[in-house]
């Protein structure tokens, strides 16, 4: 069983599924760190493409508040 200790990304993987939550939330971190120059161009662009692709808006939301 997985255990989400954040609450909104408990909410969101009821609604969405642990794993499409959990793989929103890496896409959204990468990114994160493609923008501040942390992550290469080949994987930043792939990670936004991914993201807009199987992440819906609703669910950007809520990782984009559980990240630092």
């Amino acid at each position: 069983m997985y255990y989400i200790a954040d609450a909104k990304l408990r909410i969101a993987a009821e609604k969405y599924g642990v794993e499409r939550t959990m793989a929103c939330r890496t896409l959204y971190q990468l990114v994160k760190l493609y923008k501040v120059g942390l992550v290469t161009e080949a994987v930043g662009s792939k990670a936004e493409s991914l993201l807009s692709e199987m992440c819906p808006k609703e669910l950007v939301d809520v990782v984009a508040q559980t990240t630092d």
